[in-house]
Parts: C-alpha cells; sequence; structure tokens
C-alpha cells in the first residue's frame, strides 16, 4: 500500500511553522511590535493554506529574513536568547517545509508524466 507523497508532509510541516510562527512572533514582542513584526506573515498564507505552488516559491525568501533577523537578535539579546533561537529554528523549519515541498511536488508531477510547473 502506497502512502501520501512526501510533498504532502513538507505542506503539513510547512503550514504548520507557518501559523507557529505567526503565534510566536505575535507573542514574543508587546501587542504593537509583534503584531506589526507578523503581519507580513498574512500575506501567504492563503496560498500556503491551499497548496499554492508559486506561493510557496516566494514565501520561503520572505523567511530567510525572519530566520536571519531572530538569530541576530539572539546573539544581540543573551538574556533571551533561547526565546529567540527558538523562533529562528521554527522560521528555519518552515524555510525547509516550503524549499521541499516545491522540490518534491515538481518531482512527483514529473513522475506523473506531467509539466512541473
Amino acid at each position: 500500500m502506497k502512502g501520501k507523497p512526501l510533498s504532502h508532509w513538507m505542506r503539513l510541516l510547512a503550514s504548520g511553522m507557518h501559523l507557529l510562527l505567526i503565534v510566536l512572533v505575535t507573542l514574543r514582542g508587546d501587542f504593537g511590535k509583534g503584531s506589526l513584526l507578523a503581519l507580513p506573515l498574512f500575506l501567504p498564507l492563503a496560498g500556503i493554506l491551499r497548496g499554492r505552488r508559486y506561493t510557496y516559491s516566494w514565501a520561503s525568501m520572505m523567511l530567510a529574513f525572519y530566520a536571519a533577523g531572530y538569530l541576530s537578535a539572539g546573539y544581540a539579546e543573551p538574556q533571551n536568547k533561547w526565546a529567540v533561537f527558538g523562533i529562528a529554528t521554527v522560521a528555519a523549519l518552515e524555510f525547509v517545509g516550503l524549499v521541499l515541498y516545491v522540490r518534491f511536488l515538481a518531482r512527483e508531477r514529473i513522475a506523473q508524466g506531467l509539466r512541473p510547473s
């Protein structure tokens, strides 16, 4: 019996990490700062939840900034480094999920004899 394709699992990973990242970024700062930092994360939310390949592609570029920003904040604020590194890890996991979803989906479409786009 054949299980779910790898793209399915990467889509679940990316969607879950995206929702978790929105919550963590909002809770990390005070209401104004956290909401302002989380606002750009709502732009790709609909496309990520629907599994749109193009949204996954451009959202991965945006996630690189979140991962890098929180990594640098962890080094700048040693007293909060584990909390901030945790958020950076969630952003990095989402980045991996986004990129691998696009890659696995293209491979699966080629295996089915379809165009990868």
